[in-house]
């Protein structure tokens, strides 16, 4: 028996079927699941690292390198957040449910992540450059927009609009199968 999209696999039938990713698709899906988890924990432990090791800061101090790694983990666990939330979006991708409840709200809370992760980071940035003039240091303000933060933004605010799409797609047809 066949359908559209090649072999119907035993058990499968009618949408089952036709939502079945090809061989190449799923190894793409399970290799970007595997590619958000990765980043997912080694941006934080990258921005750890960085700050205990690295040579040029350790006259900073004790405090002043928690304070480095408050602020940089600010806006790098929401982003590690929705990374980890990808990866099971990315997983009922590649097991041929891209409607499924779960993986639409992963992808909603990817973009929520990075989303949070954008707007964090000026403000992340700002606590910095308050935390340096803390003791002594000279007293100044700083808050950096940049054109990357604001295309991520963008970007998380496009991806939660086809979340929220999925979503109505997925119910409405839920709500048509009933007539069936």
């Amino acid at each position: 028996m066949k359908n559209r999209g090649g072999l119907v696999f035993a058990g499968e039938v009618g949408a089952q079927a036709a939502h079945r990713p090809s061989p190449r698709a799923r190894i793409a899906f399970s290799a970007l699941g595997v590619l958000a988890l990765g980043l997912a924990v080694l941006l934080p432990a990258l921005a750890i690292g960085y700050w205990l090791a690295g040579a040029g800061h350790v006259g900073y101090g004790a405090a002043m390198q928690f304070v480095a790694i408050a602020t940089a983990l600010l806006h790098l666990l929401p982003m590690s957040w929705g990374l980890l939330r990808l990866r099971v979006c990315l997983a009922q991708f590649a097991a041929g449910r891209p409607f499924a409840a779960e993986g639409i709200a992963g992808l909603r809370d990817f973009a929520l992540g990075t989303g949070l992760s954008a707007l964090a980071k000026p403000f992340a940035g700002m606590l910095f450059t308050l935390a340096l003039g803390w003791n002594g240091g000279p007293k100044q303000i700083a808050i950096e927009i940049s054109s990357d933060v604001m295309i991520l933004a963008v970007f998380a605010g496009v991806v939660a609009s086809l979340a929220w799409a999925m979503e109505k797609a997925a119910a409405l047809a839920e709500e048509n199968s009933q007539f069936i």
